[in-house]
């Protein structure tokens, strides 16, 4: 593609697309929503429902559209996170990372592997967009998580219910967005929660998550994603007790 200005230079520094396999082809479709023409750049965002909706349609090759529906409708799209991964991921692939993990447990194991490119966008009942966010998945955790397990139950979400619950079982209280699949309960429980420690559970990431090591800060907050979506449910956040709450419907998308 040939650029219609020369802003190509603002564009990515301001958007960071790592060597993923997928990030060519999100790079691709980003440029077709703004026409080449970098001066749009900021279009290109997490909070511009017309870019997401068009992102989703665009991935699934107009498989998948956000449709009006009875519940809220929670969409992953993955690699869909390439163009929003922070600066250091340049000329790295973010959807096979190796790092030092900690479980819950507080033990540290080298050698674990992540996925950082994926995002999650939630939409309410009439299509109006009600957050999005940054998806971490550890795809390998040594001695506690396999990567065939964690693709297994990734692949198994779509069309699945989407709920909520409090998990008070480790140091770190957290709220768990659930995906009800058939593995579940049997060895390979994976909540959606805040950035902190994880045995095979997937980060949404938030800025304003407190630092690693302060409990009691961590404990009390909640990422801006669950707020929003709770708050358009009509949940009380404060009430959220270990009983799950049903939210809505899962809809995978894959950038290829």
């Amino acid at each position: 593609m040939t650029p219609k200005n020369d802003g190509a230079v603002a564009y990515f520094s301001d958007h960071t697309y790592s060597t993923a396999p997928e990030a060519k082809t999100k790079l691709a479709i980003d440029l077709k929503f703004i026409h080449n023409d970098f001066i749009r750049s900021s279009d290109i965002s997490i909070t511009n429902e017309a870019y997401l909706k068009f992102l989703i349609e665009t991935a699934s090759n107009g498989k998948v559209k956000v449709r009006a529906s009875t519940k809220l409708q929670f969409y992953i799209i993955r690699g869909g996170g390439e163009g929003f991964l922070p600066p250091s991921f340049r000329g790295v692939d973010a959807s096979s990372f190796t790092f030092s993990s900690t479980s819950t447990t507080g033990v540290t194991t080298r050698d674990s592997e992540m996925d950082y490119n994926d995002l999650m966008v939630v939409f309410d009942k009439t299509t109006r967009l009600l957050s999005a966010a940054r998806l971490e998945r550890p795809l390998m955790i040594k001695g506690r998580w396999s990567k065939n397990t964690a693709n297994r139950v990734y692949d198994s979400w779509n069309s699945r219910e989407v709920f909520i619950y409090k998990n008070e079982n480790f140091n770190v209280k957290f709220l768990g967005l659930g995906v009800r699949d058939p593995y579940r309960g049997k060895g390979a429980t994976v909540d959606m929660h805040k950035q902190e420690n994880t045995n095979g559970c997937i980060f949404i990431v938030d800025r304003a998550t407190p630092d690693l090591g302060d409990d009691a800060a961590l404990g009390e907050f909640e990422p801006q994603l669950i707020k929003d979506v709770l708050k358009q449910a009509g949940v009380d956040i404060t009430k959220v007790g270990h009983k799950s709450i049903s939210l809505g419907k899962m809809h995978l998308v894959t950038i290829k």
